[in-house]
């Protein structure tokens, strides 16, 4: 996530006050999600993750994108949060798998759909790889 920062000015009495461009920066984001799984092996009535399952994500600037004050401004130059879609891209190191594909587990990589690389966070850990 990008901004341009901009400082006031206050000019002279011909000119008067104006914003003045002082350069760019950027953060991070901060992305949390859900996996949709579609198999048919469940656990306690939960479809069983595997690798290619969409991960259903939103995302927000983070850290934020600092406020202003009377002094600075903090243009957004791309958005600041949205929604998308990631893939589970790892298994398990145990090379387990349903219907021909890894199960994922805790740790299992995930491209988000801000095309970075991310881990699976938490889940259930009812069935030990």
């Amino acid at each position: 996530m990008t901004y341009d920062i901009y400082y006031w000015d206050n000019g002279d009495e011909d000119t008067g006050g104006y914003w003045w461009y002082g350069g760019s920066s950027s953060t991070g984001a901060k992305i949390t999600g859900t996996v949709s799984s579609n198999s048919t092996m469940k656990v306690n009535g939960i479809a069983v993750a595997t690798v290619d399952n969409v991960t259903n994500e939103t995302w927000e600037a983070y850290p934020p994108i600092p406020s202003g004050n009377g002094w600075t401004d903090y243009r957004p130059t791309s958005p600041t949060s949205g929604v998308g879609e990631g893939k589970i891209t790892g298994g398990n190191s145990k090379n387990a798998k349903v219907n021909g594909k890894l199960i994922a587990v805790v740790g299992s990589q995930v491209t988000t759909c801000l095309d970075t690389v991310s881990t699976i966070e938490d889940g259930i850990d009812l069935i030990n790889l």
